[in-house]
């Protein structure tokens, strides 16, 4: 892959990259993987297949605390119905404090396919959560009689990555958020362009984003989802930056509990 599919502006002095193989619609997953505190996000899941051959026939998703105020789509053929319950946190929504809502969403008796693909949506606002946390949308597909197939595993660091992931949601500062509303960020040519899918190949390149540096750090952190779409492995072999003196590609790896990065002076290969 040349250098040059990568010259935009990260903003950061370091890069890591979140890789993404084509294998990546095997599970129950979320379309948009990153939202901003103190926004609204919809939750489109994913749902790529049934359970070993068989028709998915209902799908439930458990909402995360963090996500409040939760209003599911309808969605043709099926039957919806909601399970409510308390919030860990309560917050304040529309001027009034909110300490419970919708914590389940089903969806029953109807048909994917396991040759079919489909979405379930869920609409929400995002809240009691910091840049950096991690929501986890817990999804179970139900086929048939018996059949079942749970993405309900929440990874830990420094373990192999779970069988069943959990679907999970990255969440980053909302720098428009004051006076505990949050506001749509202002559109600007970056921010059009942000979250669009590029392709290098048969390499697509999506969701890329970073935030601000503290004051005084001399380095960053820029993100971005690979996908291999061809059948060769590729190879990430560098990137570089407007706005940085220099870009590395970086691997996180954890020693004796600890976390640590390193540059990766061969490339991320992408399978």
């Amino acid at each position: 892959m040349s250098k040059s599919i990568l010259k935009a502006a990260l903003g950061a002095a370091t890069f890591a990259a979140t890789l993404s193989a084509g294998a990546a619609f095997a599970h129950a997953s979320l379309e948009v993987k990153t939202a901003q505190a103190d926004n609204y996000f919809k939750a489109v899941m994913r749902v790529p297949h049934g359970c070993d051959g068989q028709a998915t026939n209902d799908v439930i998703i458990e909402l995360p605390h963090g996500f409040y105020g939760a209003k599911p789509m309808a969605h043709h053929g099926f039957e919806m119905k909601v399970e409510k319950g308390a919030y860990e946190q309560p917050i304040t929504l529309h001027g009034k404090e909110s300490t419970e809502g919708v914590r389940k969403v089903i969806w029953s008796g109807g048909v994917v396919e396991n040759w079919a693909y489909d979405e379930f949506v869920v609409f929400g606002r995002i809240g009691n959560v910091a840049a950096g946390d991690t929501l986890y949308f817990k999804t179970t597909q139900l086929c048939g009689t018996e059949g079942k197939v749970e993405w309900n595993e929440i990874p830990v660091m420094g373990q192999d990555r779970p069988k069943h992931p959990a679907p999970a949601l990255n969440i980053v500062a909302n720098p428009n958020a004051h006076a505990g509303h949050a506001m749509p960020a202002p559109k600007s040519d970056t921010m059009a362009t942000m979250g669009q899918m590029l392709m290098a190949g048969d390499v697509s390149i999506e969701k890329a984003w970073t935030r601000a540096t503290p004051n005084g750090a001399p380095a960053g952190g820029a993100f971005m989802t690979l996908t291999n779409k061809g059948h060769m492995a590729d190879r990430l072999v560098g990137a570089s930056s407007d706005v940085a003196k220099a870009v590395e590609v970086h691997e996180m790896s954890m020693d004796n509990g600890v976390m640590k990065m390193a540059q990766l002076k061969d490339g991320l290969v992408i399978e």
